[in-house]
């Protein structure tokens, strides 16, 4: 269902949550959800990258700059609101609303170009559901 390339996001997902999963059963890790978008933006302009359509209980924003492995953390909600890194300043000027998991970024910068992956656990009644939103986002020219 998943290719071995995605293998270390599901370990890095399960390491970042290991405190906040307490109390949560995840039945059969293997099954994990992907959804793959792309996204075209403008410098300057804002643009809203989704991470599903109900809130999860619990979520991380990484990004990844186009040509490394390097995914770096944007922002996160272990279940008490969300945070922002500092690093994610670097992008434009980021926010995500107390009541929603999608990630706007304002004032895009064209180093915002890349790859945002957001990792979302869902608490559900036959335990926990993880899906992984991956989004690239192609920034054009002002």
């Amino acid at each position: 269902m998943f290719s071995r390339r995605m293998v270390p996001f599901v370990g890095l997902l399960l390491c970042w949550m290991a405190p906040p999963l307490q109390g949560l059963q995840i039945h059969d890790p293997d099954e994990v959800e992907y959804v793959r978008l792309n996204v075209t933006a403008r410098v300057g302009d804002s643009v809203t990258l989704d991470c599903g359509a109900v809130l999860p209980a619990i979520f991380i924003w990484g990004f990844t700059k186009p040509g490394t492995d390097n995914n770096v953390a944007l922002a996160h909600n272990y279940g008490q609101g969300p945070k922002l890194q500092p690093q994610a300043g670097g992008l434009g000027r980021p926010l995500v609303n107390s009541n929603s998991s999608a990630l706007v970024i304002e004032e895009l910068k064209e180093d915002a170009a890349g790859m945002y992956t957001c990792q979302a656990l869902y608490d559900t009644d036959d335990g926990a559901k993880i899906t992984f939103y991956f989004t690239r986002l192609d920034v054009m020219g002002g």
